[in-house]
């Protein structure tokens, strides 16, 4: 069962858009292209958007912080989590300030979903270390953090 998303009429954009970040932070990108299918002008979509991070109602640095915070909590290190804020139309200056900060220690988070992940770290075999190399190289840990680690 697929939900039909209705018009919005031009009166009702920014309630919509309030709607949407009452609910969790969005990028400015994400909520435009939410929305953008959704009404008539969208130089009045962007009219409104504009509106709110001037208002400071929309903040992709509140954003990227949530989501930072969001992604480190489900074991994702900080390349995965800055391609995914880049391709959320986060800018560079930003993702490096959030993501590379001093405040997020990347190997304890390492540490944590090796433990996590591998409940026995003693007597590894070889192969066993490469496959957690793979692993945590997925999941957007750089090698240096990895052997670091390992």
């Amino acid at each position: 069962m697929t939900f039909k998303k209705s018009f919005i009429e031009e009166k009702n954009i920014r309630i919509k858009a309030l709607d949407l970040l009452s609910r969790r932070e969005h990028s400015f990108k994400e909520l435009y292209h939410k929305l953008k299918d959704r009404v008539d002008s969208k130089e009045r979509l962007l009219e409104e958007i504009n509106l709110l991070k001037k208002e400071n109602l929309q903040s992709d640095e509140r954003f990227s912080e949530s989501y930072t915070r969001s992604r480190t909590l489900k074991g994702f290190g900080p390349e995965k989590i800055s391609y995914e804020l880049n391709s959320k139309g986060i800018e560079d200056s930003l993702i490096k300030k959030i993501v590379y900060s001093e405040e997020i220690d990347w190997i304890m988070i390492l540490r944590k979903e090796l433990i996590k992940k591998y409940s026995i770290i003693e007597d590894l075999s070889s192969k066993d270390i490469l496959k957690i190399k793979k692993f945590f190289s997925q999941r957007g840990f750089t090698f240096d953090q990895i052997n670091k680690l390992l």
